[in-house]
Parts: structure tokens; sequence; C-alpha cells
């Protein structure tokens, strides 16, 4: 038996695990102790038992509707708290519930802080998952569906509740070198793809002839628009770039077209002395749909070694007349390889390949991606990840390939792309290899049932990305961990046709642990409803928790819990008096 907490800059993330079935257990009460106060909250639920209903959407202790899993995700914790956890099997009937008298089988937590970081490097995520129930709740239009009007709207006003919640601390990240200069003097060197949030603009014109930015865009079409120029991009980005240009900002406009984008969202901080010393990069575009209407992560990592390789790559993209040159390319086949002791970092570029575009058969590896797949073939015990539209070859055809060699290998993973995810797992099934469900795609309720209202998968019509991280995390739980992540889309096409940047890091436990909160946070939202819209109907989905302990035999058949236990093995301590239910996030 164990309990172990997680923890990131935005959630906390609990799993358990019992070496037997308990007896008449209908779940689990969960309890998060501040160590700071000594006080301990009862966790909310919002779905109570089958048969029950919760119309107008207000919590529940999970004493009263129990959990009914082996892991949660606790949104409502506090940023920069420390807390523990308990977990009590709870057994009677439902209304009735009480704590199971064992005391043995009541499991308590490591501490976990809600933190982006410390040392050099610091990771943040957003919470851009549209397609919940309180998502739904807050945006209510006719009928009791959610309204995609009413979502753009909100999260298009600074301000905004639903704005703030949705996007989390990722602005704050964004802003972070902005504001250091402002502080401490110094300049911004941006590379950016789109741009059109109104906080955002207005940061990066307030540093005026401080700022130093490539702008670039696809086009109204899209990233493989053939036809993109400055007048048919979308209206917003127009507006936005003619901002900065009114304002005298030196800013370059890198529109490529042609199924080829520049792709980055980096900053470099320098400083007034015109030393480099900190990089931003991840997979967050400076767009309100970016920040609030998709997933994805921020990173900051204060080197000036890695500072200064990002820089010399931005003033080779300013310089760079000819539009991914061939010199441009040959220069950036190569690795650049930093030490922020005990973490090693291996950093890339691109377009690091000789062809402008990947050939349809039997492409050449570029160098970023053949070492990322090594990493991959090298895995002792797992592979988590996110990724976008990573294409083919990527870390998903790499992934299946791994799976069908090593079935015992632990490989979870989410993508926006539903035909890739289909294709994954349709090849898994026939291999007999696994199950449909080791790797998902975003996926909504697309009718109201039982507990459920409607969800939006995406904030409009127009809207493209879901998933929009592009993460890989190797052997998380390992002396030696690998996060793979920045702009990069994981895929070939990436490396042969964008401006890219794309960081290896190697050694960092903290770091690995924080990416995969977020991996596994995205994958376990969108598993579930992945597997709903695989049900011949709504009458066959699941409508509640279950009166018996029954519910727990699926997990004891498919040796769900068999992972080995994490380390550090968590702590003994007093269970302090709970109060009432934290409020809903």
């Amino acid at each position: 038996m164990y309990a172990q907490a997680y923890a990131n800059n935005d959630l906390a993330f609990i799993r358990w695990s019992y070496d037997q079935k308990i007896p008449q257990c209908l779940g689990f009460c969960l309890e998060r102790i501040d160590k700071a106060t000594g006080v301990a909250t009862i966790l909310p639920a919002w779905v109570g038992f089958e048969n029950q209903k919760n119309e107008q959407w207000k919590a529940q202790d999970t004493s009263i509707w129990p959990v009914q899993k082996f892991n949660w995700r606790d949104f409502t914790a506090t940023r920069g708290k420390t807390y523990s956890y308990n977990v009590i099997p709870m057994v009677g009937t439902p209304g009735n519930l009480k704590q199971i008298a064992d005391k043995s089988l009541h499991l308590h937590t490591n501490e976990v802080t809600l933190s982006p970081g410390s040392g050099n490097i610091k990771a943040y995520f957003n919470r851009g998952i549209i397609s919940t129930q309180s998502v739904s709740h807050a945006i209510e239009g006719p009928n009791h569906t959610p309204s995609s009007p009413k979502l753009m709207t909100s999260i298009q006003t600074p301000g905004n509740e639903l704005r703030n919640r949705l996007m989390g601390q990722i602005k704050d990240a964004l802003m972070e070198i902005i504001q250091e200069v402002k502080t401490k003097g110094g300049e911004c060197y941006a590379a950016l793809y789109e741009l059109n949030d109104p906080e955002l603009i207005d940061g990066l014109l307030s540093l005026g002839k401080k700022l130093h930015i490539i702008l670039s865009n696809a086009g109204a079409n899209g990233d493989d628009d053939p036809n993109t120029n400055e007048d048919n991009l979308p209206e917003d980005q127009r507006s936005s770039r003619r901002r900065l240009h009114d304002a005298g900002i030196d800013i370059t406009d890198r529109i490529l077209g042609n199924g080829h984008i520049g792709h980055n969202k980096f900053l470099v901080y320098v400083n007034s002395q015109g030393k480099a010393e900190k990089v931003l990069s991840g997979s967050t575009n400076w767009t309100y749909t970016g920040m609030c209407a998709q997933t994805n992560n921020a990173i900051l990592i204060t080197s000036p070694e890695l500072a200064k390789s990002y820089l010399d790559y931005w003033k080779a993209l300013k310089a760079d007349d000819a539009e991914q040159s061939a010199d441009f390319r040959t220069n950036n086949d190569e690795v650049h390889p930093v030490n922020i002791a005990p973490t090693k970092i291996d950093c890339w570029f691109s377009p690091n390949t000789t062809k402008k575009t990947k050939p349809a058969s039997n492409p050449a590896a570029p160098g970023d991606m053949a070492e990322v797949f090594e990493l991959m073939e090298k895995a002792q015990k797992s592979i988590q990840f996110l990724a976008f539209q990573p294409g083919s070859p990527s870390i998903l055809t790499k992934a299946l390939e791994i799976q069908q060699a090593n079935p015992k290998l632990y490989i979870r993973g989410a993508a926006t792309d539903a035909k890739a995810v289909n294709d994954y797992n349709t090849s898994l099934l026939a291999s007999e290899s696994n199950k449909i469900d080791t790797v998902v795609a975003a996926s909504n309720i697309k009718d109201q049932f039982s507990y459920w209202e409607q969800e939006l998968l995406k904030a409009s019509n127009f809207a493209h990305a879901i998933i929009h991280d592009k993460i890989v995390v190797i052997d998380a739980y390992g002396d030696n961990p690998v996060v793979i992540t920045g702009s990069h889309n994981l895929g070939y096409k990436a490396s042969y046709a964008n401006d890219e940047n794309l960081l290896i890091i190697k050694g960092n436990k903290e770091l690995a642990n924080a990416y995969v909160v977020h991996v596994m946070d995205v994958y376990d939202h969108y598993r579930w409803r992945y597997i709903l819209q695989s049900s011949p109907s709504m009458a066959d989905a699941y409508h509640g928790l279950k009166t018996t302990d029954v519910w727990q035999d699926w997990y004891f058949k498919q040796a769900a819990l068999q992972n080995s236990k994490p380390e550090p093995k968590p702590k003994a301590a007093p269970k302090p008096k709970a109060k009432k239910a934290a409020k809903a996030e």
C-alpha cells in the first residue's frame, strides 16, 4: 500500500494503491492538510451516486460523494502553499458512509508545494482545458448548452474571472522577462508566432526601444496556407502587428508561407551590460486562446550559456533574408549542450535539414528528432507525452513502435490529432500489445446526460489546437529523467519546415515531476471522454458512483495498480480535524 502526492505550479496530483480489494468500500475521502496551519480540508466532489442529481453543480465533501478511483487531481489547492493528503476508505451505504475502522488502511502522502520550482529552471502550466463541467456552467447559454461567443468574450477581457482561472500563472511566466527589463534595465529579444492578447501586447509595447521582436504568423487558412502574406493574416493579428510598427518598435515581419512557419515562442533577457542571462520558451502562443483555451506550458531558464545560444539563433533569424536559407539550415544542424549542474540540456534549433520539405517517403532523420527517438528507445519504465499534431514520423509513431516491442513499458499520452491517435490504438489492438486508452485524443461530452452538461471541445469553429503542449517525459520517477519541451511539434515536419526551438533536459527530477503532473492531468481528463465517445450509446456510459464495492473490480482485473512504489516513501503523520469542502475553482 502507498499514497503519493505530486505537484507543479497548477495543481496537486494524488495517487494511491492497495494490495487487494477493500470489502464494502464505496470510495475514498480525501483530506488536504495545510502544513502552515495544520488544518485539514475535505476535498470536494461534484458527482454523486447513481440515481442522484446535482442540477445546481454544487460540491459535496468526498466523505459524502467519495472518490471511486485510485488517483485524484486537486484543483482547489492554493498556489505557493505546502500540503499533504489523507486517503481514507469509506464504507456503508450512500447517505450513511463512515471511515473504515481499520486504521492501517488510512493512507497519508508526502508533502508537496504548488510552485513553478526552485533554482535556475522554473516551469509553468495553464489550466487551458475548456471541455469541463465547470467551464460549461460558467458560459451556459440557451438550452443549457455552453456558448462559444460567451467564452471568447471572457478570455479576451483582462480581469475576467474565467480568463484568470483558465490561464493560471502562464501570463506571469510570459511577462517575467518584460518585467525584468523594466525593473533592472537591459533589453528583450523575442521571436513569436502569433500575437493578439491585449495584456501581452501592452506588456511588449511598454518596453519601447528595449524590445526587439521577430513576429511570424500563419495565413488565414492555417499553417499550410501557400499564400501566406501580411495581407491575408487574420485581422486581430494584423492589428497587433500594426500597433508594434506604429509604436516604433524594432520589429521584423517573418511571414514564410508555403507550409513553412516561424513557430518559435521564446524571449531572451539581455542585461544592461549586454550579456544574455535568461530564456523563456515553451508551447504558449501569445494569444488569448493560447493562454486560456489550449493546454500549454512555459519554461524559464536562467543560464548565460543557453541564453547566448538563443540570442545567436535570434540574430540568425533576423539576418535570414532568404527565408530559411541553406546556410541558416546548416548552422542549425548542431546541438548546443549546456550544463546547469546537475542538469544537462541539449538545445536544438530548426529548420535543420538540407531539404526544405520533408520527403513523402524515407525522409532522413533530423538531428533533433534522432536524439529524441534515441532517448525514447532507452526508456526503462515510462514514456508520457502530450502533442498537438506531430505528423509522421513523430513521437507518436515512435511510441507505437516501442510499445509493440515492449508491451510492459508504461506509455501514456494525449494529442489533439484524433486520426493519429485512432491509428495508434488500432495498430495496438491489431498486435494485441495494449488496450485502447494508452494514448487518447482530446474529446468532450457532446450531449447532456446524467450529471453532465454538454461541453465545448475548442474555443470556436475556427480554432485548431486543443492540446497544444509539445512534451515528452521519459522515466519521470527514475534517477535520470528526461523532459523534452519547446515550440517543436515533435515530428520530422517541424524540423524540415519550421523555425523552432527544442529543449532536451536531463537529470532534473523536480522538473520531470512538474511536467509529468501536467501530462497526467491532461491525459486523465481526456481519457474518460475519449472512451465515452466509443460507447454505443449514452445509456451505456457512466452515470454516477456505484452503490456497492463492485467499482473496484475493474482496477484489480486490469492490474492498474501494479506500478512500482515511487520514492520517497510517504511519511506517516497525524490527521488534523477536517472542515468543510474547499470552494471549487
